[in-house]
């Protein structure tokens, strides 16, 4: 994903269709929605993204409270004669009306048809789980580095990826001042 993006989550679809997830909403209701929460808060913290999970709610009005964990996010309840796909659609239109850019995480091919239809782009939940799943962009930055750095240390590469050396290469290189000795220590 490129630029800052509002993300629709349909909150229960998610959980049922996520091994882990579903076997902590086994324990309660409120323990899996906790564990999705925590998990898309883990991953969308230091984006710029903006994170919308919709659930299924139960009582006469429609509610939406701060997501825990996710300054730029909020956690949506529909009303009991709502369904969180509908509101997902709706919500994923009233925001393409706006000029954001919109993704919705559904595997309800309803969801993704009628999100589709307003012009959001749309993933599966497995494709929301591998991201979920996936190192940070830091930590793997920082294992390509060290197996960069381990294979020239091993005599398989002569220099990193991207340096080359400068100047002639048919001309010895100048000497650059005195040698250094060695630290006594």
């Amino acid at each position: 994903m490129t630029g800052p993006r509002t993300i629709f989550v349909d909150g229960y679809n998610v959980i049922r269709n996520t091994t882990a997830l579903a076997q902590v909403e086994r324990g309660s209701l409120a323990a899996g929605r906790h564990a999705l929460l925590a998990r898309l808060a883990g991953k969308y913290r230091h984006t710029p993204h903006r994170v919308v999970v919709v659930f299924d709610g139960d009582t006469r009005s429609e509610s939406a409270q701060p997501f825990p964990g996710l300054s730029r996010g909020r956690v949506i309840f529909t009303c009991a004669n709502d369904t969180a796909d509908a509101v997902i659609i709706r919500l994923a239109a009233e925001a393409r009306r706006e000029g954001l850019d919109v993704t919705v995480i559904s595997d309800d091919l309803e969801v993704r048809l009628g999100a589709g239809a307003y012009g959001a782009a749309t993933a599966r939940v497995g494709d929301l789980q591998r991201r979920m799943d996936e190192a940070p962009r830091l930590l793997r930055k920082r294992f390509t580095h060290q197996a960069t750095v381990k294979r020239i240390l091993d005599g398989d590469g002569d220099e990193l990826p991207g340096q080359r050396s400068k100047g002639n290469s048919r001309k010895a290189p100048r000497k650059r001042g005195q040698p250094q000795r060695e630290s006594p220590l």
